[in-house]
């Protein structure tokens, strides 16, 4: 493997190690925690978008959503647009539950953004873009 895949890889691996070490501090599995991270700040959204924005499988995503209604965390109502897909919304106990986990971890990453400076940042954000269209298309060839 090529010396700048191997550091892509002990970075992006770093990074998921470092919110994996952020759950196990709450004591929460990973997965909640991005489900969480997720539906927080939102009145509402279904599985199919929390898959979308968490990059976590349809299988995962229902079992964290049936663990966190069995908890009184979260209701399901029917979709506005197609009442067959559920529109998953945060109870008031499932929202400060949701604050009082997530909070703490948007204001570490907000200061870690502010300390690395908005050139930068946008850089981030422009070259993993840029890399998940690329890899996109490359996994589009071999379909």
């Amino acid at each position: 493997m090529p010396a700048d895949e191997q550091k892509l890889w002990g970075v992006w691996g770093q990074a998921n190690g470092l919110y994996s070490s952020w759950a196990a501090l709450k004591n929460i599995n990973y997965y909640l925690m991005f489900v969480l991270y997720a539906l927080e700040g939102r009145k509402e959204m279904t599985q199919k978008k929390i898959c979308a924005c968490t990059g976590l499988t349809k299988q995962t995503v229902n079992s964290v959503i049936r663990s966190l209604k069995e908890k009184g965390y979260v209701e399901l109502a029917p979709g506005l647009e197609d009442r067959r897909e559920k529109q998953i919304i945060l109870t008031g106990k499932g929202a400060e539950y949701t604050r009082e986990l997530i909070t703490p971890l948007r204001e570490l990453e907000h200061r870690a953004l502010q300390i690395m400076g908005s050139d930068r940042v946008q850089q981030m954000i422009d070259n993993i873009a840029l890399f998940n269209t690329l890899l996109e298309t490359e996994m589009e060839k071999d379909i």
